[in-house]
């Protein structure tokens, strides 16, 4: 869990203590997939984590981007996105984060994305966000997995994966969160997994937030 806000220290919080150059051995490119429709939060949340982990240590050798079928993508919400990468294959990265929203219904009807999705997914680590656990299902990811989603959705996953009311489930390479503000939580966790848990409580302190603890 993250210190409680009191403990802060703007602008340098606790850098002393990551060696330089800790950071430079693995590379990790993320691809954070946009839809029209796409859940804005659980997009945003995620890249925010990640993207300030950069910032804070340049010679971090993480790159964050938003990759859709299109440049414009037009939120859930009425947000307005312009993908830093605009194609389909994902051989290039290193790990995929499929965020959820209303849009979702059409992705799934794309069935040369969802078989680059489910190539990339037997092979590298990838990730959901709130219902972007069900394309994720649609994919071919979670039969007989461990997941989680939005709470509204965990019927539709049952049946095809072993539902469990967490904020974060991983099970081999699939990492799922639950509903939007997971996001967070999951690029927390993201940070933990591949670059240590010192960086994670860092950028958890910077951007003073208290991690959801399990369920």
């Amino acid at each position: 869990m993250a210190r409680a806000p009191g403990r802060l220290r703007p602008h340098g919080i606790r850098r002393e203590r990551l060696r330089p150059g800790r950071f430079t051995e693995v590379p990790v490119r993320v691809g954070i997939f946009l839809f029209d429709g796409v859940e804005e939060l659980d997009a945003v949340g995620v890249y925010e984590v990640l993207a300030k982990a950069k910032q804070l240590h340049p010679p971090l050798d993480l790159t964050v981007r938003f990759r859709a079928l299109k440049e414009q993508i037009t939120g859930a919400l009425g947000m307005k996105f312009l993908a830093h990468e605009v194609r389909r294959d994902l051989a290039d990265l290193d790990l995929v984060i499929v965020p959820g929203g209303q849009g979702r219904g059409e992705v799934v009807k794309d069935s040369e994305w969802l078989q680059s999705l489910l190539d990339f997914g037997t092979e590298k680590p990838v990730a959901s966000v709130c219902t972007g656990a069900l394309i994720l299902m649609a994919a071919g990811l979670l039969a007989g997995r461990k997941a989680t989603t939005h709470r509204s959705a965990m019927d539709e996953l049952r049946g095809t994966a072993q539902v469990v009311d967490q904020r974060i489930v991983e099970d081999g390479l699939v990492t799922t969160a639950g509903g939007v503000t997971a996001s967070i939580d999951l690029g927390l966790q993201l940070l933990r997994k591949h670059f240590g848990p010192e960086l994670a409580d860092e950028v958890a302190e910077h951007l003073e937030y208290r991690e959801n603890q399990n369920p």
